[in-house]
């Protein structure tokens, strides 16, 4: 009973701010948006402290202002009047997962993005974004790395006021999402819907060490990669390949994946699928490697770093002792638990030594962003390990006390 009363004393409430939030917009109409910037100051408490700190507004930036403040309370009261018609569907346990779940992606997305567009980023020494998204052609090494350069100079054009680092951060915004909406659907596939948040949140952490300088292909890798395992998990080989292919714009190091895969599909495939699947990966990676090269003919696809690596080891450089510390720690950690990993993981885990094979010859191991396409392995495995030692022993006690 006590329920129902408070449901009828928040439709009350609720009804008599709606008609108060509908007079303020009708005063606000016919009256207030004519007001000069000296009446808003008295009419609105604490107005004058918000002009005195960004400056004196012009009177039609006051309307602005105030229209779009009752906006914002019409929104919130909407938001209310939802929750209240809708409470009982909210209380169900399937919906509250659905929602926290959707949240805590909301949240990861807002931490990555936050630190990409906010967080001190550098500048990468021979990495230009201007140079990118106007002579591709002109940046060694990096120049053939395209994917999401694209869309950012297709964004640039149609809304020229946005300066290149802008249009920039807008798409790496996008790959944000997609990246932490396709790692939750990969790891729905070891701990289900309810906990892929946990891979999520793992991403989260593996991905801010990396997100240093402003570099295109870095998301890119992210969610190309975890499509590409996705589709290899279900057996979903012509959109691994569709996959591929796209991850060839991004970074010609997706070439790894194509022994991945052979290593995946063993046994559980015929061969002549394990082969087919190869050779047509291998043959859509050297025809779109030579369309790039005729098209953005860089000055230099790679460059030489085992002595790079050697000298930083050898001398203790702080750039290897810090990225030593970001890196180590995880895949030690899985290392500790791979026992618990899905068959697929475990075959899936030979991306890493070619990985680092190919960074000690080409890249600086101090980088954790170098393993950025391992990550969806390394996710999977933790969450193996979470599944069974923190959910199993759950049931485990549960049958005991029973």
């Amino acid at each position: 009973m006590s329920a129902i009363r408070l449901h009828r004393a928040a439709l009350v409430i609720l009804c008599f701010a709606g008609a108060s939030l509908v007079a303020l917009w009708i005063a606000f109409l016919f009256w207030g948006r004519h007001l000069t910037t000296a009446a808003w100051t008295k009419v609105l408490p604490g107005f004058d402290l918000a002009e005195a700190a960004f400056g004196p507004s012009s009177g039609g930036s006051v309307a602005t202002v105030v229209a779009i403040f009752l906006t914002l309370l019409t929104v919130i009261l909407c938001g209310l009047a939802l929750l209240l018609r809708y409470w009982n569907t909210f209380q169900r346990p399937e919906v509250m997962a659905r929602v926290f779940s959707a949240a805590v992606a909301v949240a990861c997305c807002s931490v990555l993005f936050k630190r990409l567009a906010g967080g001190g980023l550098e500048q990468m020494p021979g990495y230009d974004i201007q140079a990118m998204m106007t002579n591709p052609a002109s940046v060694a090494v990096f120049g053939q790395r395209l994917l999401l350069i694209w869309p950012a100079v297709l964004l640039k054009h149609f809304v020229p006021r946005l300066t290149y680092i802008q249009s920039f951060i807008a798409i790496q915004g996008v790959a944000i999402v997609i990246s932490v909406y396709v790692v939750g659907e990969w790891s729905a596939l070891f701990v289900g819907d309810k906990l892929k948040c946990l891979g999520q949140v793992l991403l989260t952490l593996l991905l801010l060490p990396t997100m240093f300088a402003y570099l295109a292909h870095d998301m890119g890798v992210a969610f190309t990669y975890t499509f590409c395992f996705l589709f290899l998990y279900r057996r979903q080989y012509w959109l691994f390949i569709l996959g591929f292919m796209v991850g060839i714009f991004n970074h010609q190091n997706i070439l790894l994946l194509v022994p991945t895969a052979a290593a995946v599909m063993w046994g559980r495939e015929r061969r002549s699928t394990v082969a087919g699947v190869a050779a047509l990966s291998l043959a859509l990676y050297f025809l779109i490697r030579y369309i790039l090269n005729q098209t953005v003919p860089i000055p230099q696809t790679h460059e030489e770093k085992v002595w790079w690596n050697i000298r930083q080891i050898a001398e203790f450089k702080r750039t290897m002792i810090f990225g030593t510390m970001l890196t180590a720690p995880w895949y030690a950690g899985a290392a500790a638990v791979f026992s618990s990993a899905d068959p697929f993981l475990k075959r899936a885990s030979i991306l890493f030594p070619m990985q680092l094979g190919i960074y000690f010859c080409y890249g600086q191991l101090n980088e954790p962003r170098l393993f950025i396409g391992f990550f969806p392995i390394l996710i999977g495995i933790y969450l193996c390990f979470m599944r069974k030692a923190l959910l199993t022993p759950v049931s485990d006690s549960s049958r005991a006390a029973a």
